[in-house]
């Protein structure tokens, strides 16, 4: 009975965190998010949540003991003395936020620690193989839309502008936004690469597709924030592949590995510029053409474009005024409006009314684009929006997983070395878009379900190897 019990509760989560992906992907794909099947998606991956949380909260015993648990918990509370005490700007998106971090974390994060690692491996695979194909279709549908010089602008029907195709000189493709588009594809990139070294035959061309496209988009998207993943994450990964290769001579293996995978790197990002390159005269040699054989006025791809009220630049303009791109001034905002709720914060959805009122003057709210609902960093989103407790819990969050899972995983065994050094480089990658994007949390994306469904496998085998230690 209790083995049986058992098994709808694992197929339960499996079928819970499947639902969760298929969301996060349809938020961030253009023609998925304006369709009735977002909505869908998001009512049933809700109640879908809420119930592996309650049939955790029945058997707490198996998870209280999960790190971080008290501290999520703790931010939780936070999350909701912030919106509390905002109440006047409104209550209910934030409260819905709210349950939405409460799904990150103890739904997707925390795991069974008792269970057998092998059936979350099981589950890693099933995963990350939903991944690696919604990424590489993505990736060459995306192409597609390049290589014709499509480029599109939808509305939604509350009116929220969406960009697709080749615009403004870089790939939007079928993603609502190229940053986000490219972080996936390393992801998929990455996880396509451990299933290249893990398989044999003809099995790991379907991988090593898979990683070209991804990496086309990630070339394309001409994401700084996607290209630095690549670099770090990738070669990360690729370092660690190599190392485990068998070899004879072991002697000089490090080195050698690192030589080879930093030029790797360098030619890999040389080969990313000069495509662009390319692609940028081959997209100008297009518009020229279809100009010269026809007199009709063209839809062209033009360099300004209204966004609300406020006018939205080219990429290219922005960063010749700005290499950050208005990151900086995004940051110093966030303190700006925290110094004047510096315990709790302005809250999350609310984070607009409540500077427009005591901040009028800061960048977030006085900018020549529009209004920023983000920082665009992780740390300073929840600075700002919840204060110096939300704040102190994330960091505490975040260094609590990083200490409690390194030491483990580098004392791997050779049979599981490579699943967690990837689960590494995808989290990774995750934290490199939480310091640059809106990521991790306060969103459902495909990144915040990798880095908290994978930060749960990492601790959960981290937990057994301590315990194993311990004897």
């Amino acid at each position: 009975m209790d083995k049986l019990k058992q098994n709808y509760e694992e197929i339960l989560e499996l079928v819970f965190k499947i639902s969760y992906l298929c969301l996060a992907f349809a938020t961030f794909i253009s023609i998925i998010y304006i369709s009735p099947i977002q909505p869908i998606l998001v009512k049933l991956t809700l109640v879908l949540g809420l119930f592996v949380i309650l049939v955790r909260i029945i058997n707490r015993k198996k998870y209280r003991k999960m790190p971080c648990l008290i501290l999520m918990i703790f931010f939780c509370l936070s999350f909701l003395l912030s919106t509390f005490m905002n109440r006047q700007y409104g209550m209910t998106d934030n409260l819905k936020w709210i349950l939405w971090t409460g799904i990150q974390f103890f739904a997707l994060y925390v795991c069974d620690l008792d269970r057998d690692t092998e059936k979350y491996r099981k589950e890693f695979n099933i995963l990350s193989h939903l991944m690696i194909i919604v990424t590489s279709v993505s990736a060459v549908t995306s192409l597609v839309m390049m290589v014709q010089s499509y480029s599109e602008y939808l509305t939604t029907p509350e009116g929220e502008f969406i960009v697709t195709g080749y615009t403004w000189d870089r790939l939007w493709g079928v993603y609502t936004d190229p940053n986000y588009g490219a972080v996936f594809s390393v992801i998929g990139f990455i996880l396509a690469v451990l299933f290249i070294f893990q398989q044999k035959g003809i099995k790991k061309l379907f991988y090593v597709i898979a990683a070209l496209l991804n990496l086309g988009y990630v070339t394309y998207s001409d994401s700084r924030t996607g290209e630095i993943a690549f670099v770090l994450c990738g070669g990360f990964l690729l370092y660690f592949c190599l190392i485990h290769r068998k070899s004879e001579n072991k002697k000089y293996r490090y080195v050698k590995n690192l030589l080879i995978v930093l030029c790797i790197m360098i030619v890999s990002v040389g080969g990313m510029q000069v495509l662009k390159t390319e692609n940028t005269r081959y997209q100008t040699e297009m518009a020229n053409e279809i100009a010269q054989k026809t007199t009709k006025p063209q839809t062209t791809i033009s360099t300004k474009t209204k966004k609300g009220n406020k006018i939205q630049t080219a990429r290219h303009e922005n960063i010749e005024k700005d290499a950050t791109n208005g990151r900086i001034s995004l940051w110093k905002s966030a303190v700006e409006v925290w110094q004047t709720s510096p315990i709790y914060g302005a809250g999350y959805s609310t984070f607009i009314s409540y500077t427009k009122e005591h901040v009028p003057e800061t960048y977030a709210v006085n900018n020549e684009v529009g209004d920023y609902t983000s920082m665009h960093n992780a740390f300073f989103n929840t600075l700002a929006f919840q204060g110096i407790l939300g704040f102190v819990l994330s960091l505490l969050i975040t260094f609590r997983i990083i200490q409690y899972v390194l030491v483990p995983v580098f004392k791997k065994s050779d049979s599981d070395s490579l699943y967690l050094i990837a689960i590494l480089a995808v989290a990774g990658t995750v934290l490199i878009s939480m310091l640059l994007l809106l990521d991790g949390i306060y969103t459902n994306s495909p990144s915040a379900f990798a880095l908290w469904v994978f930060s749960g496998y990492l601790v959960q085998y981290s937990y057994q190897v301590r315990r194993e230690e311990k004897g």
